[in-house]
């Protein structure tokens, strides 16, 4: 009845509604830290868009829209940033023809359950419209030198008017994109001439990107479509670069400036190349994050192993797509390194190839599978390799939450279950190996991995996503958020003005001397919000620095209250830093920029 239902579209439904159920499911959980409620502040009042300094003109374009149409919340601040994510896992699809249905699926899969994916769809940043951007510059070009459809053109110029309008990270890929094409440059050259002459090309000649741009007698991944080429002759070629070039600039106009009500956001675009060659100054600048390997490493085991996995072998097969997602990957990994002021969300950029990388390895892991395993076999030590895991995991949790007595050896060395199950299971390996070949042992081991990667994302990545607040701190992957105690301050505030004045909005409320973002955020809603520098009346509340007096000659009594939280995990004893690897928790209380709020009493 419906021809194009098949099993393919079906599996890929699901995982569209799985990664939008993730990015959109308790999206206001977490009040927004400070560089969330700083683009937010200003779509919220472009009039008072700061004359000096970069922001990001795409996120103030969309959140300006967001709270036209749905208000202003920390929900509708974070909509664009997932939906921007949501794009992120959508793009594999168009090139599915070029990379095979298998491996467009299981990339589109693991961004779409990527713990790093995911919170940066559920954060307002930047960054994730840089990376989507950056998928679609990739996907349009590739896609272009195989049909030549202008679509594909105008995907290409839409993705660069993102990447530009996004953020200042845009130069780490230009770079990249560029040393892509640098590394490449006889099979780039060889495509390019190849379109010069498609007016005489037989229609029925082999996709160019498996003609082109492999070596001599090496086949493309996976099973492509071969596309239907369009003749062009010069002019008309010359036709499409035209209409795309249009189409960029208008794209580019609108998403920086709002759709025309924010015009200066065209002169920000300037300052985005000072801001990003300013994060490789030794200077320590407040927004700064860890570094990719860091992150990448203690989120996404699965990512990395497989990716790297495949990017080795991409050194075998050399495609030119996988090649350049290698090129991409490890440009952007050196650049990482060298860029001490990386925003933590750097990191995304980065996990789109490392995606592709690893879909391309587990690929090669199922073909191989499917073509030489058996349950008998690779099966067998998939579920022994299961459960021996579980056996070690529970000796590991019960050692790690026990506190032991000095004279308790069982359970000082509780820790060695664990190594005993590691050792089980390497014996096992290598009496497969023995029995039935280095290939057995090899593929029941790669299932094993791929297993407790998949189920150690999940675990990770809900507890990033989806664990209480007063654990964030923990993550590193969100650097600075909001603390507990913001939140508990905007209730009091709300309480005091209800008890005071008969409404939650209208207490009269001073920041003196306090400039925190997320702050002005939470209190957006007070009528009668105020910023001083010198007191010279008694308002009903006032919040201040915590070691500033007010001498304002009438009774106040203060609490002193959390903005933010800060934490590393640098300085952990061994067995506290297992248990931070496992579980992002730690007893030490994280630390953060503190405010005092001031109530007047009341006679």
């Amino acid at each position: 009845m419906f021809p194009w239902l098949t099993i393919e579209v079906i599996i890929y439904g699901l995982f569209f509604m799985l990664a939008l159920a993730l990015r959109l499911w308790q999206l206001g959980s977490y009040p927004l830290s400070d560089l969330e409620a700083q683009q937010s502040l200003l779509a919220l009042d472009r009039s008072n868009l700061p004359a000096a300094g970069y922001y990001s003109p795409l996120l103030v374009s969309l959140n300006s829209l967001t709270f036209l149409l749905l208000g202003h919340s920390d929900v509708s601040a974070r909509l664009a940033s997932a939906l921007l994510g949501m794009l992120l896992v959508v793009l594999p699809l168009t090139l599915r023809r070029l990379l095979g249905p298998r491996l467009s699926l299981l990339a589109t899969a693991l961004l779409a359950i990527s713990p790093i994916a995911i919170y940066f769809s559920r954060t307002l940043n930047s960054d994730i419209g840089v990376a989507a951007g950056a998928l679609m510059v990739f996907s349009g070009f590739f896609n272009w030198a195989a049909d030549r459809r202008q679509r594909w053109l105008l995907l290409l110029a839409g993705g660069l008017a993102l990447m530009l309008a996004a953020g200042s990270m845009v130069f780490s890929i230009l770079i990249v994109f560029g040393l892509i094409i640098l590394v490449q440059y006889p099979a780039f050259k060889a495509l390019w001439l190849n379109q010069e002459g498609d007016s005489d090309r037989d229609e029925n000649a082999p996709d160019h990107i498996t003609s082109t741009t492999l070596e001599p007698n090496e086949a493309n991944i996976g099973q492509t479509l071969s596309p239907d080429p369009q003749p062009m002759t010069p002019n008309s070629q010359a036709a499409d670069w035209r209409k795309a070039g249009i189409f960029f600039l208008v794209a580019l106009v609108l998403l920086s400036t709002a759709a025309l009500f924010n015009l200066a956001g065209l002169s920000v675009l300037t300052g985005a190349l000072p801001d990003w060659l300013s994060r490789f100054s030794f200077t320590p600048q407040p927004d700064a994050g860890f570094n990719a390997v860091f992150l990448l490493t203690i989120y996404e085991p699965l990512l990395v192993v497989a990716g790297l996995a495949g990017l080795a072998m991409t050194l075998v097969r050399r495609n030119l797509l996988l090649v350049s997602f290698s090129i991409w990957f490890v440009g952007l990994l050196i650049l990482d390194i060298l860029m001490a002021g990386r925003p933590p969300s750097h990191v995304v950029l980065l996990v789109v190839p490392l995606a592709f990388l690893a879909a391309f390895a587990l690929v090669e892991l199922g073909e191989g599978v499917a073509e030489r395993g058996s349950w008998q076999n690779e099966g067998m030590l998939l579920l022994a390799g299961l459960a021996i895991a579980a056996f070690g995991y529970i000796g590991l949790t019960g050692w790690l939450y026990r506190i032991c007595d000095a004279e308790d050896t069982f359970c000082q060395y509780a820790w060695l279950q664990a190594i005993a199950a590691l050792m089980l299971y390497a014996l096992m390996i290598i009496f497969f190996w023995y029995m039935n070949g280095a290939g057995t042992a090899i593929r029941g081991a790669a299932l094993t991995g791929v297993v407790l990667g998949l189920l150690t994302a999940i675990g990770f990545g809900w507890r990033l996503n989806y664990g209480p607040l007063m654990y964030l701190p923990y993550q590193p992957v969100a650097k600075t958020p909001a603390s507990t105690e913001l939140v508990l301050l905007a209730e009091t505030l709300a309480d005091q003005s209800s008890r005071r004045v008969g409404d939650k909005t209208l207490l009269d409320v001073t920041l003196a001397g306090v400039n925190h973002p997320a702050l002005q955020w939470q209190l957006r809603h007070f009528r009668h919000l105020s910023h001083e520098t010198n007191l010279d009346s008694a308002p009903s509340a006032i919040i201040t620095p915590p070691d500033d007096e007010l001498g304002l000659g009438q009774a106040y009594y203060g609490q002193d209250f959390a903005v933010n939280a800060t934490w590393s995990p640098v300085g952990l004893r061994p067995k506290a830093l297992l248990k931070w690897l496992l579980y992002r928790q730690a007893d030490e209380q994280p630390s953060g920029d503190k405010v005092v709020l001031w109530l007047r009493l009341e006679k």
